[in-house]
């Protein structure tokens, strides 16, 4: 961006207008020059802001000009805007990257020539020096780099010739660059056909391997594998187009079309495979993809340039230090939900091992987590189209919020998940089947038998279930919980759990819905 601000002709003012700007990173604050052909009236100076923007170009002019606004306001600086407009970054357009390789050496055999000239188009004789020139429409890759050869000296430090016995020039692998019309020259309707051809012979290359690759995944039939020659015809246009700059060996022509053309039919087929049928699965697919990139291209543009990215190996160590503490004690407290709200045991008293707790609590603590991820990504495109300047309280309120909203969204879901499994397992219990077990929770249907025979079992509450199969966890204590799915116990599934000393009963595997 390009400010031209106005104000008094006041050192003072000047100043602090010049500190104000000047301290924004990436902003560049000096006063007008007489080739800037700024008038200004008396008693008044202007000054030139170069300002660096990021983000969307249509929002960048009122971002950078409320930016501006709020610095002159706080604290109060006398000076207005007098005009701002967007200046572009271009790259230089029409160059190409020149490299330096080794030539094979002299009176070397024709096997160790072809090795060399092969590992040479793989960048195995690079010397480390690369120019920069400019494209000429009119030269092929040999006329380029005889140009090169003959500039050598005026295009170089040192102005030594170039050594065309030891040295020999290479363009970088890619399509054959042509260059693009310079600025306020009138390009002819001709300029747009080639590119159009190009577009539209990419389309039909993609749409040939998508039917191929489909043809692959949906026909049974031996016949299918007929469809590999579509791929196979492509191997080699493919290639030719890839490293069309300039002359290079036929076998890496192909290995380098093989790569491309196979990679993608490759990739269609596993997709067409594994995922679900049906048009509208693979819509939803598609959906999900293009989900996780918007998710990863909105979190890149959260975190660039942020104070956050700038401190990214500091505060990483910080925020993965509570996890071995966190996630344990939220497995713990699923643990609990589990046994306790539903089952009425102690969560004390059945064995867990440890590392059970961490497998719990790993899919929501992942699903807040991408929640979380999906919010910022939100923040990030709001920042890239610059909403974060000229909505900054808003956005720094509302977003917090839903990160807190997103994790009591998933914990309240999550408990409605324990409470479904605890359910499922009494009922399998009533039922006299062997019920799931719940991340290292295991019950087992078994009948309970006094150690001593005709001696009373003390049971809290009575009577000691001895006429039906109980459910039973790994005990952790000296007390043993069951779970009896008699009906008389109460209305209540928490009134069904029954404690009893391990040391007074024994227990034996349930073969039916009752015990002998």
């Amino acid at each position: 961006m390009r400010l031209i601000v106005e104000g008094p002709d006041d050192p003072d003012e000047k100043e602090r207008a010049i500190e104000a700007l000047g301290a924004q990173p990436g902003w560049k604050v000096r006063a007008a020059q007489p080739h800037d052909r700024l008038r200004v009236a008396d008693g008044c100076v202007a000054l030139v802001v170069d300002a660096l923007a990021y983000g969307q170009r249509r929002t960048t002019v009122a971002a950078v000009r409320d930016q501006v606004v709020r610095l002159f306001t706080r604290p109060p600086v006398a000076f207005r805007i007098r005009e701002a407009k967007l200046v572009r970054i271009e790259g230089e357009r029409g160059t190409t990257l020149v490299q330096v390789v080794r030539r094979p050496p002299p009176g070397c055999g024709r096997l160790r020539r072809w090795l060399w000239r092969h590992s040479e188009a793989l960048g195995a004789a690079n010397t480390g020096h690369a120019l920069t020139v400019r494209l000429d429409p009119e030269e092929d890759a040999e006329q380029l780099k005889a140009r090169v050869k003959t500039q050598w000296a005026d295009l170089t430090q040192g102005g030594a010739a170039f050594d065309d016995g030891l040295y020999d020039l290479r363009l970088p692998l890619g399509p054959r660059a042509r260059p693009r019309p310079e600025t306020g020259r009138t390009s002819s309707p001709r300029r747009g056909t080639p590119r159009f051809r190009q577009v539209a012979l990419a389309l039909l290359v993609v749409s040939v391997l998508l039917v191929c690759a489909w043809a692959l995944a949906s026909r049974p039939s031996p016949w299918r594998f007929l469809a590999l020659l579509g791929p196979l015809v492509f191997f080699g246009p493919v290639g030719y187009w890839i490293s069309s700059n300039e002359p290079r060996p036929r076998l890496l022509r192909l290995a380098w079309g093989a790569f491309v053309v196979g990679g993608f039919t490759w990739v269609s087929y596993e997709w067409l495979v594994n995922s679900p049928g049906g048009l509208g699965a693979q819509a939803w697919g598609m959906f999900q993809v293009l989900l996780i990139l918007e998710i990863g291209v909105g979190c890149w543009h959260a975190f660039a340039r942020s104070w956050l990215s700038r401190h990214l190996l500091l505060l990483l160590p910080v925020l993965l230090a509570p996890l071995p503490f966190v996630l344990p004690w939220v497995g713990s407290f699923l643990h609990t939900a589990y046994l306790e709200e539903v089952l009425g045991i102690p969560e004390s008293a059945v064995h867990i091992a440890f590392y059970w707790r961490y497998f719990v609590a790993f899919q929501p603590v992942a699903v807040t987590f991408a929640i979380a991820l999906f919010y910022v990504s939100l923040y990030g495109w709001a920042k890239y189209c610059n909403l974060h300047v000229s909505h900054s309280a808003m956005l720094n309120m509302v977003f917090p919020l839903l990160v807190v909203l997103a994790g009591l969204g998933v914990a309240e879901k999550t408990l409605e998940k324990v409470q479904a499994a605890g359910e499922r397992t009494y009922e399998a219990a009533i039922r006299g089947e062997q019920p799931p077990g719940y991340f290292g929770i295991n019950g087992r249907l078994m009948c309970v038998r006094p150690v001593e025979p005709g001696k009373p079992i003390a049971a809290q509450p009575g009577p000691p279930p001895t006429k039906r199969p109980v459910l039973v966890f790994p005990r952790e204590g000296d007390d043993l919980w069951v779970w009896d799915p008699s009906p008389g116990r109460g209305h209540q599934s928490t009134d069904h759990a029954v404690r009893m000393r391990a040391e007074d009963v024994s227990l034996y595997p349930a073969t039916g819905t009752s015990c002998p």
